[in-house]
């Protein structure tokens, strides 16, 4: 706890000197930006999400089920299923980790014969017995730059840092986004092309969050037999594809305790038409007809221990920043969109109970799309 205290209090110091939006580990400081909805205009859109649904704590439940049975069918959430192969003791897929005991490699066989990949990375010392999923996105590997910039996409950064602190990491790749050893799915596939192949039950959609629920399984039941610590808290954080991941995979597993996507989602409808509303799985009408963005971050963050902090950066140059922010189409700036939408999940979270369990912090200090050193100090603070 003294650790988690002493962390945060530095952490303020530095967003004070970096001019930040909103400070980490202090729920409801809020920017000048913000602003109440009602004169938001209307844009064209995919499909209008900007109405909340989840309105008490049996909308969650039902409409977390929903979700389920659009997913996997009549099969129902994969409770039981296991990667088809783990290797242990592999070769890392990331250089230059410090605290490192281990990396093994987990291979999801789907249906229709989709593979995923996973890499579990477990500390050498100081085991929290807690461990954090990093979900990569559309980019095919995890060994990007190290040093003390901001460069790359951070995953390294992310990694070195997570093991540092004595967290386990479970690293996943979007499907056919893989390259590492002797494994290479990189873009044999694009995203959109996976929905015409439809599994035997439920929906493609289930390629895209399945892994995660998969390795979860092997995480919880295999400690003894694969000699790694048994598990009390399964955190999750990822970039871009890996964001919007994460924002679903938290709504409708509650085993994920705290999530911070990373320029991953807005809602769609502050997106417009073109290249700013994603692929497929970011727009797909029939699944978010049940469960618009702003339901899907209240299903995230929503219960009891549960938050999520979702981290858009300012200049990124590819998704969700203020670049790509149409103002004239929205009827309001970026600051005002984004904090609106906040403020109306907010409180919805606290009339269901659960007050500061969701926010989002503005990042003044990562210069592109990556998950900068001031996103990993706020996600370690926020971890505690």
């Amino acid at each position: 706890m003294l650790k988690a205290i002493v962390l945060c209090t530095r952490l303020l110091l530095t967003l004070v000197m970096v001019n930040v939006s909103a400070g980490a580990c202090v729920p409801g400081q809020r920017d000048s930006h913000s602003r109440e909805n009602s004169d938001i205009k209307p844009v064209d859109v995919v499909l209008d999400d900007r109405r909340i649904t989840v309105r008490d704590p049996a909308d969650l439940e039902s409409k977390r089920a929903q979700l389920i049975r659009f997913i996997w069918g009549s099969d129902g959430f994969p409770k039981e299923k296991l990667p088809r192969a783990v290797q242990r003791g592999a070769e890392s897929p990331v250089d230059g980790l410090s605290n490192l005991e281990r990396v093994d490699t987990l291979t999801i066989i789907m249906d229709r014969g989709v593979a995923s990949y996973a890499h579990h990375f477990i500390p050498h010392t100081r085991k929290q017995k807690r461990l954090v999923i990093l979900h990569q996105g559309h980019s095919c590997t995890l060994n990007d730059t190290a040093g003390d910039t901001d460069e790359g996409l951070g995953m390294q950064r992310t990694v070195n840092a997570l093991l540092s602190h004595g967290f386990s990491v479970l690293s996943l790749y979007m499907p056919y986004m893989a390259y590492f050893s002797n494994v290479n799915t990189c873009r044999a596939r694009s995203h959109n092309s996976l929905f015409d192949l439809r599994p035997s039950r439920g929906d493609p959609m289930k390629y895209f969050l399945e892994p995660v629920a998969v390795c979860l399984n092997y995480l919880k039941s295999k400690y003894i037999v694969h000699g790694f610590p048994r598990y009390s808290e399964y955190d999750m954080i990822g970039l871009s594809g890996g964001g919007w991941t994460t924002t679903v995979y938290s709504a409708i597993d509650s085993r994920i305790r705290s999530s911070f996507p990373i320029a991953g989602s807005i809602p769609l409808y502050l997106r417009g038409n073109g290249a700013a509303t994603g692929d497929r799985e970011q727009t797909y009408s029939d699944f978010y007809k049940i469960s618009g963005y702003l339901d899907l971050y209240i299903l995230g963050s929503a219960g009891s221990g549960r938050k999520q902090v979702q981290i858009l950066n300012r200049r990124d140059n590819c998704c969700f920043g203020a670049d790509q922010h149409d103002a004239t189409r929205a009827g309001s700036t970026y600051d005002q969109s984004v904090r609106d939408y906040e403020s109306r999940v907010q409180k919805t979270v606290a009339a269901l109970g659960f007050a500061d369990a969701f926010r989002l912090h503005i990042d003044e200090t990562a210069p592109s799309h990556t998950i900068s050193r001031h996103a990993i100090k706020i996600i370690l603070c926020e971890l505690g």
